[in-house]
């Protein structure tokens, strides 16, 4: 990431836990359009995998997240809990995304 994409003095994204992928991805990102959606209280997991359908990151957010275990709402169509869950007996495996 480049530091010209920043204004003077400003602290780049990635330093504020937002990841490249998200800020500098050429297609749109529903996540990017509507943030508050992803950070709602009690999404359950189904919600987390409908607001994620479709997009062309969600392996590398679902990594992303699973790195960084203070991360909280939906990354990579996956829940905090559910991410916590995968750390635990997963071995950072996730499942498939699949909407129903």
């Amino acid at each position: 990431m480049s530091s010209k994409h920043h204004a003077a003095g400003a602290r780049p994204v990635v330093s504020l836990g937002i990841p490249e992928f998200v800020v500098e991805g050429r297609e749109p990102l529903r996540c990017r359009a509507d943030p508050d959606a992803y950070f709602a209280d009690g999404l359950r997991p189904a919600q987390a995998r409908v607001l994620c359908a479709g997009c062309g990151y969600l392996d590398v957010c679902r990594a992303y997240a699973l790195g960084r275990a203070q991360l909280w709402g939906v990354w990579g169509g996956t829940t905090r809990r559910e991410r916590e869950a995968l750390r635990r007996g997963a071995g950072g495996r996730a499942p498939p995304l699949t909407v129903s």
